[in-house]
């Protein structure tokens, strides 16, 4: 079995969907989460002064999405070969348009402009998952990539479960999102890191 460490905030941010990858695939994981007061110490330590950072088997692997894509690769949560790498790869892509939209909306610290922000982010939002509705449905209805779970589902689920704080229900008008949600929650070992992770800050 791997040595794995994943070091992130006590947040979800953009660590989490590398902690449900390893988590669906059952894989023993040292979730280290730092205290914000210690980063500025930490910063200069890291590559490219970031965090999340995996450690694995003694080699330390850096960027989000870098990682995530890699354990998706190691733990056979990537695809089948690389068509279907590719098909998940592109669903990861759009979703993190949304995520690094909702960053802005929601560290921006002046209320009127975060009002403005909120609104045009929704149609933002909105307009990506639509998409992704239509790509769901013309690849079979049940999965993103080869008719079965990829961490472009995993993602999905992530991102959704991040949205709600800005948009209580994004999927509600999107019947086939909204199924692979709930069909990715109802994964147990899905079910089981949502129910005992840590409650973030």
């Amino acid at each position: 079995m791997a040595d794995i460490k994943l070091t992130y905030f006590n947040a979800q941010g953009m660590a989490e969907i590398s902690r449900l990858i390893l988590a669906c695939a059952n894989q023993k994981f040292t979730d280290e989460r730092m205290e914000r007061e210690d980063w500025p110490a930490v910063k200069p330590t890291v590559p490219y002064g970031q965090i999340p950072i995996l450690l694995y088997n003694g080699v330390v692997i850096s960027q989000s999405i870098t990682i995530a894509r890699f354990l998706a690769n190691e733990f056979g949560l990537a695809g089948k070969n690389n068509l279907e790498k590719a098909e998940a790869d592109e669903i990861v892509d759009a979703l993190m348009d949304i995520q690094n939209a909702r960053y802005g909306v929601f560290f921006n610290k002046d209320p009127e402009q975060k009002d403005q922000l909120l609104e045009e982010f929704k149609v933002k939002a909105n307009t990506i998952l639509t998409h992704l509705e239509s790509r769901l449905k013309s690849r079979g209805g049940q999965y993103f990539a080869g008719n079965q779970l990829t961490w472009a589902d995993l993602q999905l689920f992530n991102i959704l479960d991040a949205l709600k704080v800005l948009i209580p229900a994004p999927v509600e008008d999107l019947p086939l999102l909204k199924d692979l949600e709930d069909r990715v929650a109802d994964i147990p070992n899905v079910k089981k890191w949502i129910e005992t992770r840590p409650k973030q800050q």
